[in-house]
């Protein structure tokens, strides 16, 4: 996390492809991207959530806004593999 925390001081995002069929993060910074909405989600919401379903959309928006900052999402059609 340390080298995402430099990149975003700098302005700099990190790409992630993104499979739209699926919805699951892969190439070379996917396991960066998911460790990064691990740690994001367990700052932002509470542990009595028992699922996503139960988030309001304000920590919605705030941990997708979060997301954003730091990367770049690719989304790929899964016949683009």
């Amino acid at each position: 996390m340390k080298r995402l925390a430099l990149k975003r001081v700098v302005g700099e995002k990190t790409r992630v492809d993104i499979n739209v069929n699926i919805g699951v993060a892969f190439g070379p910074h996917a396991y960066e991207y998911m460790s990064y909405l691990g740690v994001v989600s367990r700052d932002r919401l509470s542990i009595l959530i028992n699922s996503w379903d139960e988030v309001s959309m304000v920590d919605r928006n705030m941990i997708w806004e979060d997301v954003l900052v730091s990367f770049t999402l690719l989304l790929l059609p899964y016949n683009a593999f």
